[in-house]
């Protein structure tokens, strides 16, 4: 089904929202590598505080909602601590006008799925919206898959993160990871007189220690896994005494566009990322800093889902609602999308690391 508006006097039919909803989850989203591999549960909660018990974890978690606020983006900042974590509640809102600018992907699935004609015909001025409507439904899906990504990466890394927006102060969301798990060498790799093997052994004890089990994975970046396999105590004790039966570590091109599995010492696989992003528009920067070194004894978190505070959705644990209207004055279409997400570690301690390892 369609939904019909008007625009210059004449009514248009463009998509409903289940229309919607399903185009966005046919299309490409951003690399969720880090949230898919370290976060794979999800859970939903139709109430406004979350069961902690039933996720095992030691921190008390509650909603964080806005209902009166206009639609923005949360954006990440930096804050003080506080007791009690908030999931985000993210409502970004567009408004929909005909498209100048063209997705030709975009294009080509609409007519696939005959939503616009196919052929070399102009483009009607209903096209044109309709081409809008889509390419700022999909907008908003990814503006939120980037946000929970963000609240993803911190929270593997750091053990927290921090949430700011205009309508309400910005506050941090700590789980209180020990203050030990957060480790750096003494002499950064690479360097005279760094012990790179004596460091990872050190990281080895501080995960069993305070996770309760040994990490079972390496996560860095290639600027630090390069110096790393250059270290001689390291070839000499890793990959010396397999030379001509096997090959632990893979000799490979170090690639930047995505997760790289670089092979396993010790029952611990090494991966590198370095993926780099642009969310919010700004300069490009790293999902994982150039100088950071993790060792994960635990990657079996959860991205939580908490109640939407919108009438029309109102209870519903969604991962992503999408709900559009007309307005009168100023005259417009407008479209709002809306999440309350939380990432949660299934063990705080489950991460031994930091930066400063180059």
């Amino acid at each position: 089904m369609s939904q019909t508006f008007t625009f210059q006097n004449a009514p248009v039919e463009l998509l409903d929202v289940p229309q919607l909803v399903l185009l966005t989850d046919t299309t490409q989203k951003v690399d969720t590598w880090l949230m898919d591999r370290f976060f794979p549960q999800r859970v939903s909660y139709t109430k406004q505080e979350v069961p902690v018990g039933e996720l095992n974890t030691a921190t008390p978690l509650a909603p964080f909602v806005t209902p009166t606020a206009a639609g923005r983006q949360i954006k990440v900042g930096e804050s003080g601590k506080v007791n009690f974590v908030k999931p985000a509640y993210l409502k970004p809102m567009m408004t929909v006008m005909p498209s100048e600018v063209q997705n030709t992907a975009l294009i080509s699935q609409l007519r696939k799925f005959g939503v616009i004609a196919t052929g070399s015909n102009r483009l009607s001025d209903a096209d044109l919206l309709l081409i809008d409507q889509a390419q700022k439904a999909v907008y908003l899906r990814q503006s939120i898959e980037n946000r929970k990504l963000l609240i993803a990466r911190d929270v593997l890394l750091y053990g927290k993160t921090t949430f700011a927006s205009a309508d309400f102060p910005m506050y941090e969301v700590d789980y209180e990871r020990n203050a030990a798990c957060n480790f750096a060498p003494l002499i950064k790799w690479g360097q005279v007189g760094a012990t790179p093997v004596k460091d990872i052994q050190s990281m080895i004890d501080l995960s069993v220690e305070h996770s309760g089990t040994s990490p079972s994975m390496a996560l860095t970046t290639s600027k630090v896994y390069n110096t790393l396999i250059k270290d001689p105590e390291f070839k000499e004790k890793f990959i010396a005494p397999y030379a001509g039966i096997n090959v632990p570590l893979t000799p490979t091109f170090d690639q930047i566009d995505k997760p790289q599995f670089r092979g396993t010492v010790d029952n611990i696989e090494f991966w590198t990322y370095d993926v780099k992003h642009s969310i919010g528009g700004g300069q490009s920067e790293r999902f994982i800093p150039e100088d950071f070194f993790g060792l994960i004894s635990d990657a079996n978190g959860w991205i939580a889902h908490c109640a939407l505070q919108n009438v029309e959705a109102f209870g519903q644990a969604l991962e992503f609602y999408l709900s559009q209207w007309q307005e009168k004055n100023p005259s417009s279409i407008q479209m709002l999308a809306e999440s309350s997400p939380l990432a949660v570690p299934n063990n705080k301690n489950g991460l031994v690391g930091g930066r400063g390892f180059v």
